[in-house]
């Protein structure tokens, strides 16, 4: 579809008819404050006013520059530091790791703290299902998704990703409502920061530590898969 002299995917336009004339219309999309400013600082990055190495303002000034609480530049850059784009340094600020060529892509819908909500919300729901059940079945296989990453914290001392075991807990729940919310909220868990989020938690020795010893088959009044 050509508009204006520029062409653009039929998936950016629906067309709209009135009074015998067609046009193209973009559907509108409602943004948060802090992905208005994320997105801010990605076009700045993009078209090379910031560039890799420097260093962005303190909290407060971006706060008084873009109009915005604290907290909402917080979550902004938090949106930065998750897509590879920015790091912050204690003593030292917020310093741009990303290039123009790294944002090509560049779109923030969902910010970190809102995906730490939506599994607070979902997650303990499905471990209260899954132990409500307790099918044979589902059990054998969080036995075995447990022992898949017992193996590997045996042969390199940590864990790649816990994510197989969440998923494993999901599928345990049996609804498959809350297991589709739950990948929703994983689809946004790539990048270098949840990555390094994810093997500092895994590193704490009560994480394979606690008194549950693996998945039991025990409690058999429980057994989901029995009615």
């Amino acid at each position: 579809m050509v508009i204006d002299g520029t062409s653009h995917t039929d998936a950016e336009f629906t067309a709209m008819t009135t009074g015998g004339s067609k046009f193209a219309v973009t559907p509108v999309v409602k943004k948060s404050a802090a992905v208005q400013v994320a997105d801010q600082l990605v076009a700045a990055i993009r078209d090379e006013h910031l560039k890799a190495g420097d260093k962005l303002p303190s909290e407060r000034e971006l706060a008084q520059n873009f109009d915005v609480s604290r907290p909402t530049i917080r979550e902004a850059l938090a949106a930065l530091e998750l897509a590879g784009l920015a790091k912050s340094h204690k003593g030292r600020g917020t310093i741009v790791t990303g290039s123009s060529a790294a944002v090509a892509t560049w779109g923030v819908e969902v910010l970190p703290p809102q995906v730490f909500e939506a599994r607070l919300a979902i997650e303990p729901s499905l471990a209260a299902l899954a132990a409500e059940k307790r099918y044979p079945e589902d059990l054998d296989m969080l036995e075995a998704t447990l022992a898949k990453l017992e193996a590997e914290f045996a042969e390199t001392g940590a864990y790649g990703s816990d994510l197989p075991l969440h998923r494993a807990i999901a599928r345990a729940a049996r609804n498959p409502i809350l297991e589709q919310s739950l990948e929703e909220a994983l689809r946004h868990v790539g990048g270098p920061l949840w990555s390094e989020l994810r093997r500092r938690a895994l590193a704490e020795p009560n994480v394979r530590g606690g008194p549950h010893g693996g998945v039991t088959h025990g409690d058999q009044a429980h057994q989901g898969g029995q009615g």
